[in-house]
């Protein structure tokens, strides 16, 4: 995630081979909206001890990837939050 912060000008978050969230590096890493992402840079170790990340570690368990041979998965549909930062609609 660090490589992505100091490379990247736009990002986007992939959950099970649909984006969730794309934005902005700044919008992505400093105003995350969809759920997963929040969970994913919760994630990401900080290297300093004594020091908790910036978002409070998420409950609960991710859903199953796992689905039924021909059980399409939905396509998400995206809104606009702020210029140039989409999030999936069911966030």
């Amino acid at each position: 995630m660090a490589v992505v912060e100091r490379m990247a000008h736009r990002v986007a978050v992939l959950y099970l081979g649909q984006i969730v969230e794309i934005g902005s590096r700044a919008q992505i890493f400093e105003t995350p909206a969809h759920p997963y992402t929040r969970r994913l840079l919760s994630a990401v170790p900080v290297a300093e001890p004594g020091r908790r990340g910036r978002l409070p570690l998420l409950e609960g368990e991710v859903p199953s990837p796992v689905r039924s041979v021909g059980a399409e998965p939905t396509i998400l549909k995206h809104r606009e939050i702020a210029p140039g930062h989409f999030v999936a609609a069911d966030a």
